[in-house]
């Protein structure tokens, strides 16, 4: 299974969709690409659509560190439909406190 990516902004948020496997340096790099052109907008929310991620690798956890560090003190960060396994490595990764996890997509 390859890795995909897009974004967009809706409203105040910035919505980065991922699918696929996000192992490699390649699928990494194009995620990476995807946080750093949201944080430039200053976004109020981070939208990480991940409901056909199944698992989230230790260069993705790096990814949404960055996005923390980058994005306003007053932005939050959603993670759309994390499956068991991508909430355990949030979790492992000392970020499952800086996210909020949801079963839907937040409304504007």
């Amino acid at each position: 299974m390859t890795f995909h990516a897009t974004s967009g902004t809706s409203g105040g948020s910035a919505v980065i969709t991922l699918s696929g496997d996000l192992t490699g340096e390649a699928a990494a790099a194009e995620f990476r690409g995807h946080v750093e052109q949201a944080v430039q907008g200053a976004p109020r929310r981070l939208v990480l659509d991940v409901r056909r991620l199944p698992a989230l690798t230790a260069a993705g956890l790096r990814c949404i560190a960055f996005a923390q560090q980058h994005l306003p003190p007053t932005a939050q960060i959603f993670v759309l439909g994390a499956t068991p396994a991508f909430r355990e490595t949030l979790r492992h990764g000392g970020l499952a406190g800086s996210v909020t996890l949801l079963d839907e997509q937040p409304r504007n």
